[in-house]
């Protein structure tokens, strides 16, 4: 049994797509694009040399309009970036310090360990939440406690 140009190209087509299903990355949704279109020209009898340059060109084409999209700077990703920080801004009391700058604070229902940002200036009371790193808070004196 002989295999057509177009069916091995819509062979390659949903392999690339299956493929594609599993690493989300868009480029092999590219791939399985051109090769689409490379099979539409094997159907239409145009020569291998053609299809393979509209599989190129189309790729090519595809994954610098993927690049471009993917280097753009979406309104979402701020959003993204402070719904993954809710942490940061939130005042916590801090009654004494320990050695290393350390010592442990109330936060939403439970204690928390919490280093303080500049280890030059240990005061007691309201201090800022300025970043979270994994199970410590980042601390700094609030500047109206």
């Amino acid at each position: 049994m002989t295999l057509s140009a177009t069916v091995l190209w819509l062979i390659a087509a949903v392999v690339l797509g299956i493929i594609e299903l599993m690493a989300s990355t868009f480029y092999l949704l590219v791939l399985a694009a051109a090769a689409l279109v490379a099979s539409g020209c094997a159907f239409f009898d145009i020569a291998l040399e053609w299809q393979v340059v509209a599989f190129a060109a189309i790729s090519i084409a595809g994954s610098l309009w993927v690049r471009r999209l993917r280097s753009l700077a979406l309104d979402t990703d701020q959003q993204a970036r402070s719904l993954q920080h809710l942490d940061e801004g939130q005042l916590v009391r801090v009654d004494r310090w320990s050695e290393g700058a350390r010592t442990l604070v109330q936060y939403r229902g439970a204690q928390w360990e919490a280093r303080a940002k500049n280890s030059d200036q240990l005061q007691t009371g309201l201090h800022r939440i300025v970043s979270v790193q994994g199970n410590v808070l980042i601390l700094e004196k609030a500047s109206n406690g």
